[in-house]
């Protein structure tokens, strides 16, 4: 793994408390399923519980901020669907977000599977 330095400071505002994001470029390749992802991500470092908000509605904008600067949040999403993750953001999407791209995909492959 490649990383030469951050490339971006951003701060974020999360319910009085200023959390800083890094961003750092990689040379890696990160496959969905593969657990290396987790070594750059931009929540790295950050309180944990930003990411498990009390109500999902009203308290993911700042975890979706994060995620949106993240370089492997595709990896990170992947994951939290291949081990079908309950709670928090991940990739910066929420459980019912998350549910909801699962049942895009089984219609999808329901529709290839008849349509093939």
């Amino acid at each position: 793994m490649t990383i030469n330095g951050p490339l971006q400071h951003q701060v974020i505002p999360a319910r009085g408390i200023q959390t800083v994001v890094v961003k750092y470029p990689s040379a890696e390749i990160f496959e969905p399923g593969s657990r290396g992802w987790e070594q750059i991500a931009a929540c790295r470092g950050v309180d944990a519980a930003i990411f498990f908000p009390e109500d999902e509605n009203d308290g993911a904008e700042v975890a979706k901020a994060i995620c949106g600067t993240c370089s492997v949040a595709l990896s990170c999403l992947e994951y939290a669907i291949s081990v079908r993750e309950k709670e928090g953001i991940w990739g910066g999407a929420t459980q019912r977000e998350r549910r909801s791209i699962v049942r895009r995909r089984r219609r999808a492959a329901a529709r290839a599977r008849a349509a093939g």
